[in-house]
C-alpha cells in the first residue's frame, strides 16, 4: 500500500509545487482526523491528475487545484473566517446547501488552522452520505485513489460531539428563518426525508434546519397542543421559544419532515415524552406539508 505522504511528495514534484509540500501534509492530516465516514473516502488523483484531493462520491471533501485549495463545509462561514465560499453544484438539488471555502495555497497554514473551518467540515464530511447524485461510486471514478480507511487506518474513529453538532445545527437553524417561506418549501422538495446517524457518547440524529424552521413558522408562537402562547421570547432574536417534536422519534424510523412534526411549548413537550399514554394526538391538526 502507497504511504500517503509519499502520494503527496509525488503530486507536489510533478506540479513543480514543492514548497506547499509540507503544508499540504499537514492539511490533508487535518483533513482526515476529520472526516467521519473514512470507510467511504478515497484520498489521491482524479483521472486527469490535474489536482490532488481526498474525496467522496462525486465530489472533493478537501485537497489542491493547481494553486488553489478547497475545503467542504456545510455552511456559508465566509464572514466568520474571512476567506470565499462557493455553493457546490451538485448539493442543489437535495434541498441543503453545502460550500467549498476556496482560497490560495499562499493561504494553506493559516486555513489548516483555523477550527471553525474543520468544525463545519466534520459535519459536511457526514452529510455527503445523503446526496444521491454525490455519494456513488464509479470504478473509473477510483483509480488513482486509495481509501482513506485504509491508507490511514491507524487513527481512532472520529467524533461527532453533540455540542459542536448543537452549535452547527443552531447556526442552520437561524439562517434557514432568515430565508423566505417560498425557498425553504422549495428546498423541502427535494430534502431527504431522513435524518443522518452519527456517533459521539450519545448517538446523533443530523436534522434538517428547514423542517424546524418551516414547523415553528407556521405555529406562529401557539403551542399545537395546548393552544396557548409560547412561554417566553428567545434574547437573541426576540422569537416565541417552542420545541419541534418529532411524533414518529427518529430512533423509530420516523421521517424528518414537516408533517412528521409538531411545535409544542416545553411543557406538553415533556408530556409527549414522558406522560405518552395521556398525549392525545388527535388534539394537533393533521399537516398536509411535505
Amino acid at each position: 500500500m502507497d504511504d500517503w505522504k509519499n502520494i503527496v511528495n509525488s503530486w507536489a514534484k510533478k506540479k513543480r509545487n514543492e514548497s506547499v509540500n509540507l503544508a499540504l501534509i499537514d492539511f490533508f492530516e487535518k483533513a482526515f482526523q476529520n472526516t467521519l465516514l473514512p470507510e467511504k473516502s478515497w484520498f489521491g488523483f482524479p483521472p486527469s491528475k490535474t489536482s490532488l484531493g481526498l474525496f467522496f462520491g462525486r465530489v472533493m471533501l478537501a485537497g489542491i487545484l493547481q494553486d488553489t485549495i478547497e475545503i467542504i463545509v456545510d455552511a456559508d462561514i465566509s464572514k466568520e473566517i474571512g476567506f470565499p465560499v462557493r455553493v457546490v453544484k451538485s448539493s442543489k438539488s437535495n434541498g441543503e446547501l453545502l460550500y467549498w471555502v476556496t482560497t490560495s495555497s499562499e493561504n494553506i497554514k493559516a486555513l489548516t488552522s483555523n477550527e471553525l473551518v474543520w468544525k463545519h467540515f466534520k459535519v459536511a464530511s457526514l452529510k455527503v452520505d445523503n446526496y444521491s447524485n454525490i455519494n456513488w461510486e464509479r470504478e473509473d471514478w477510483l483509480r488513482g485513489k486509495f481509501r482513506l480507511s485504509e491508507i490511514y487506518g491507524s487513527i481512532k474513529p472520529v467524533e461527532l460531539s453533540s455540542n459542536e453538532y448543537k452549535s452547527t445545527f443552531s447556526n442552520e437553524l437561524k439562517n434557514s428563518q432568515l430565508d423566505s417561506q417560498e425557498m425553504r418549501l422549495a428546498r423541502l422538495e427535494n430534502a431527504t426525508k431522513n435524518a443522518q446517524e452519527t456517533f459521539s457518547t450519545t448517538k446523533i440524529y443530523i436534522r434538517n434546519a428547514d423542517v424546524v424552521a418551516e414547523v415553528l413558522e407556521n405555529a406562529d408562537g401557539i403551542c399545537e397542543y395546548c393552544k396557548s402562547d409560547a412561554p417566553f421570547k428567545k434574547d437573541f432574536d426576540g422569537s416565541a421559544y417552542l420545541e419541534v417534536h418529532h411524533v414518529i422519534p427518529l430512533s423509530e424510523n420516523g421521517p424528518d419532515t414537516v408533517k412528521n412534526c409538531v411545535a409544542l411549548c416545553p411543557n406538553c413537550h415533556r408530556h409527549a415524552h414522558f406522560g405518552k399514554s395521556t398525549f392525545k394526538l388527535s388534539k394537533i391538526a393533521k399537516r398536509s406539508q411535505s
